[in-house]
């Protein structure tokens, strides 16, 4: 993965995925772990959960956020 190889080749200890595309991936949390870096963000159960609408709503539901009235589920 070309973000593991410019952290080792700059020596960087951590990855912050930044915004957009990879920040969305919970891909790339595992192997930034499995090389020793630390990976800036939310855990991939996390991002995944993000990217449902429904599973997100769910969620905040749940932690009592005040929710726009509109689909449930």
């Amino acid at each position: 993965m070309r973000v593991i190889e410019a952290a080792r080749k700059s020596g960087a200890e951590a990855v912050h995925p930044g915004y957009g595309f990879l920040s969305e991936s919970a891909e790339l949390r595992k192997p930034c772990l499995d090389a020793g870096l630390v990976f800036v963000g939310p855990t991939a159960a996390m991002i995944r959960l993000m990217g449902s609408k429904s599973g997100s709503k769910m969620l905040m539901e749940k932690a009592g956020v005040p929710l726009v009235a509109g689909l449930s589920r």
